[in-house]
């Protein structure tokens, strides 16, 4: 026995390094009583999968972070949008299109989705949800589309309704729309008889004051079988529809055409061979120079005459095809839908329909096809629908609240349909925020309104976040002044919303693939304000573990966040739920500040207690040296703090006096913060994150891991394992017992400064000690762990 555990060390120091564990205590992590208002973004854009594999990572990734969370006091996490997605493996969830497909039916190239399995997702939900061991639930609300539904060209079916949109140039009751894009649409003359076949293409709400090179066009016709392939050729000119045409350079090809002139048309004329369809797909481009770029395919290009013996058949014989026709595998599950879907379940539906753009501003704009398929929200068969889904994913997945994708897309009155349809959690409404991305005024309205119908909703602060983004990523010449009434929760202009209704951030999965919208620097400056403010705070999942953002267009443009940035966090969520409530009085504004010229400089607000503490004085110092404020501590109404010590709330030794006037005087570091608490309320947390440090054999060639965390050890019954080290990435754990026999196996991304989980079950057999293997492709780790 003993020579085989020998030689399997043996095996492992050749890949990489181990330690010998013996029976060792763990130091345990504060747990951090939960209060209900810190929520955490769990994804960002474009999240790890193994797309060659078909096998997505990230369910299991939250599961075995839900330690943190729960020890960290966030209280909710928003997921990505579940069901299958247009994409497949890849998709992230906003190309939604079955919306019963959780990741167990095999659709788009995997049964899984790009977050894992149904099964995974269940298991993640349960994991969040435990509270065996004291420990709280975290609520887990999922992001839901209900706007659109995208589809790909296995979902093709002749749309009557389109073509005729088409043919009447998207002019409808009077008013011009928007044209369905041109290349959406496929035009099919059906099993076309042999003979020649004039296509004349004419255009429609183009721009004919720019450059006849914005107005070019794609046309490639099939009409041999022969598929579409990549050879080109340009029009040529004299080409008019009026007796003067192209002659088509082969099956599959394209042709690169203008729109010369209003009132332009170009002629084609292809020779069918007979009892073949004819193929006609569309494209809306611009030459700029010697480029040939993507054009705005809401510029309408269409076959309005098809002439073929000398009758024009484009009005009995053609065809618009559109990828409207969806149907998915037959559903067995619980509460599972069998739908399928049609033309008449999409904009624009029917003879009246129509398609709009995207406002003036940023107002409610239905009926726009900004996304997929945009569905028809007004018919109630499709509200109907959506309230079901809702419903099953509330009862049968079990989630706790919802995050609504693009509110501006649809309709207040749909919105609150679904809210109030979903079943009651614990008697009560479950949670919803919505995503307007917009001003404070619409964002206030579209709340207002949806509560009108009486359905309770949040809403993001999306002006809150560009006034942080400007301040952390600026230097002393931003006013700290403009603080004051940032944001929705403190706008003063009429379009105030209660923190209750607002959700704060700092960045979210859309911001942060697109470099300009990024926080660069100072992330602690915008958290200290978010953690410390009305409103419920969300946190950003690559904020809290170091994550590296790519832009989507640059990937040379990119940016991590410092892993102290982590502990900072952690330590204004523990003083959010230790010392803080209620409503913010600015002093830096009402105080009497003094001296006045330091307000561009110094924020200073107090914010209420909770019953338990007597609330906390806010310190953002926005210059380059230390600053501060005398400021008056008591506001009109609140408890009286004269003559009272007041300490820092990390550090009791740095303390400031309240004198029997009122006044104090509070600072905070060089572009950092301070929080001062009365000496009374303070409570030591100075245990907020601490583990066992262990040290390895020195090994040159694996610096990563010069320092490794592993608890608890001896393995603690029915307890998960934690192992940490400076490693990031994919990786694969394997568990051996001490005859080398595998135990176990299971691969995890593992994010910068991450524990990783090891389940109980895992480990249960390692009666001996176990041999946990941790492979990145680039280096490996051996860890002995020896049980009782």
């Amino acid at each position: 026995m003993k020579s085989k555990k020998k030689s399997f060390i043996q095996k492992m120091q050749k890949a990489g390094v181990y330690i010998m564990f013996s029976l060792l205590l763990v130091s345990m992590v504060k747990p951090l009583a939960a209060q209900n208002d810190v929520m955490l973004q769990a994804f960002y854009w474009d999240v790890p999968v193994d797309a060659e594999k078909k096998k997505g990572l990230w369910w299991n990734n939250l599961s075995n972070k839900s330690i943190d969370f729960k020890n960290w006091g966030i209280t909710g996490i928003w997921v990505p949008s579940p069901s299958k997605g247009n994409w497949g493996i890849i998709d992230m969830g906003y190309g939604i299109y079955d919306h019963y497909d959780l990741g167990n039916y095999y659709q788009k190239g995997s049964v899984e989705t790009r977050f894992g399995s149904r099964a995974e997702l269940e298991n993640m939900i349960a994991t969040m949800h435990d509270t065996s061991n004291g420990l709280p639930k975290v609520d887990v609300y999922a992001d839901i589309i209900l706007n659109h539904i995208y589809s790909g060209d296995d979902d093709a079916e002749v749309n009557p309704a389109v073509k005729q949109y088409v043919f009447d140039e998207a002019y409808r009751n009077g008013q011009q729309y928007v044209p369905y894009p041109t290349n959406e649409i496929t035009w099919v003359i059906p099993n076309a008889q042999a003979g020649d076949y004039y296509i004349k293409i004419k255009g429609y709400y183009l721009n004919y004051n720019t450059s006849y090179q914005n107005r070019a066009y794609d046309i490639q016709i099939d009409y041999n079988d022969s598929g579409f392939n990549n050879n080109y050729s340009w029009e040529t000119e004299p080409n008019n529809g009026g007796g003067d045409f192209n002659v088509f350079p082969g099956s599959g090809n394209t042709v690169r055409a203008f729109i010369n002139y209003e009132g332009d048309i170009d002629e084609f004329r292809v020779t069918a061979p007979g009892n073949k369809d004819i193929i006609i797909k569309l494209t809306s481009r611009i030459q700029s120079g010697e480029n040939w770029y993507w054009g705005d395919q809401t510029r309408g290009y269409y076959p309005f005459e098809i002439w073929f013996n000398g009758q024009n058949i484009a009005s009995t014989q053609l065809q618009a095809v559109t990828n409207t026709g969806l149907s998915f595998p037959h559903k067995t599950g619980v509460g599972e839908q069998n739908w399928t879907w049609n033309y008449t379940h999409f904009h624009p539906v029917d003879e009246f329909d129509w398609l709009g753009d995207w406002g003036m501003g940023d107002e409610i704009i239905t009926n726009t096809k900004g996304f997929g398929n945009d569905l028809n929200t007004f018919d109630p068969a499709i509200q109907q629908r959506m309230n079901e889904w809702g419903a099953w994913m509330a009862d049968v997945i079990n989630f706790d609240g919802f995050r609504l994708d693009f509110v501006r897309g649809f309709q207040e009155s749909y919105v609150a349909s679904w809210i109030n349809s979903l079943p009651l959690l614990n008697g009560e409404q479950r949670y919803i925020v919505g995503e307007y991305w917009g001003s404070a005024a619409a964002i206030n309205s579209w709340v207002n309104n949806v509560g009108s119908y009486g359905a309770a909703t949040d809403a993001f602060d999306f002006p809150l976040k560009a006034t942080l983004t400007d301040m952390c990523n600026g230097d002393a010449s931003f006013n700290m002044n403009w603080l004051n009434h940032a944001g929705i929760v403190r706008n003063n202009d009429g379009n105030h919303l209660p923190g209750t209704s607002v959700v704060t951030f700092l960045e979210n999965h859309d911001t942060g693939k697109e470099h300009d919208k990024w926080v660069t620097k100072d992330w602690h400056l915008g958290y200290a304000y978010i953690l410390t403010h009305e409103g419920r705070p969300c946190l950003f999942y690559p904020h809290l573990y170091g994550v590296t953002l790519l832009d989507k267009d640059d990937a040379s443009k990119q940016v991590t966040t410092p892993a102290w940035v982590q502990d900072e966090i952690i330590k204004l969520i523990d003083v959010r739920k230790t010392y803080l409530d209620g409503v913010i009085s600015v002093l830096s504004q009402t105080g009497n500040p003094y001296p006045a010229s330091n307000t561009n400089d110094v924020y200073v607000a107090r914010r209420q207690g909770n019953g338990v503490k007597d609330g906390a004085i806010i310190v953002l110092n926005n210059s380059n040296t230390t600053k501060g404020l005398w400021v008056d501590a008591t506001p009109s109404g609140w408890s009286n703090w004269s003559n009272q010590t007041l300490v820092n709330a990390f550090n009791n030794n740095i303390s400031t006096q309240v004198y029997g006037d009122g006044r104090v005087w509070v600072e905070a570091p060089a572009r950092s913060y301070a929080i001062y608490v009365l000496s009374s309320d303070y409570i030591n947390n100075n245990g907020l994150k601490t583990t066992v440090e262990l040290k390895t054999t020195e090994n040159k060639s694996f610096d990563n891991f010069s320092e490794i965390k592993i608890y608890p050890n001896p393995i603690k019954p029915g307890q998960p394992l934690y192992v940490a080290g400076n490693i990031t990435g994919l990786v694969d754990i394997e568990i051996f017992d001490t005859f080398s026999r595998p135990i176990a196996n299971f691969s995890h991304v593992v994010d910068h400064g991450e524990k990783i989980r090891i389940d109980y079950e895992h480990v249960k057999r390692c009666e001996a000690g176990c041999i946990v293997r941790i492979n990145n492709k680039k280096q490996s780790l051996a860890t002995v762990i020896v049980t009782n």
